[in-house]
């Protein structure tokens, strides 16, 4: 387990992708914004499943975009899943690890060494592009929040605290 953690740290402080680093200033969140029309998505969860927006129809989902080697987006999603166990009612939650598929490795690391209750896809940036809601994500962490109906309620980039998170989940479920 040390040797896991180690590994995502080091990777964090020799490495960054395509995606901008955590460290450019947070866009601004669009929380109590007019509602999208529903979304299209699919991507390949590590298990070998699909996670698709047909699946998180029902509840509300929050989707974040992250990289295996960012603090903060380890630091977001171990956020999120420590909420997901307590909060009513219960929320989908997923990672979407932006790197390309042979980063598969570190990305279980990612999940495991977190212990991350969720799914977590793989999606590279051509397979950012399939899904226009999430085209241009450039930033790590990215949290989007979906109402039960599949509708963009928040997009916020950066971290964000418990009570904030709180707040958005309880805004979704309106």
């Amino acid at each position: 387990m040390r040797l896991a953690a180690a590994i995502l740290f080091f990777s964090g402080v020799v490495a960054c992708s395509s995606v901008a680093c955590s460290s450019a200033p947070p866009k601004a969140s669009s929380v109590g914004a007019e509602r999208s029309e529903s979304i299209d998505f699919a991507f390949g969860v590590l298990d070998g499943t699909v996670l698709t927006d047909e699946a998180t129809r029902g509840r509300v989902t929050a989707l974040l975009f992250v990289t295996s080697f960012d603090l903060p987006s380890q630091a977001t999603a171990r956020r999120i899943a420590e909420i997901q166990r307590t909060h009513q009612p219960r929320f989908n939650a997923a990672a979407i690890a932006l790197e390309s598929a042979e980063n598969a490795t570190l990305v279980a690391v990612f999940r495991d060494t977190l212990a991350l209750p969720y799914p977590v896809a793989i999606a590279d940036r051509v397979e950012l592009q399939s899904a226009p809601a999430f085209a241009d994500i450039d930033r790590v962490p990215t949290l989007v929040l979906l109402d039960r109906y599949g509708r963009v309620v928040l997009r916020h980039s950066g971290g964000f605290d418990g009570r904030t998170f709180e707040a958005w989940l309880r805004e979704a479920e309106r």
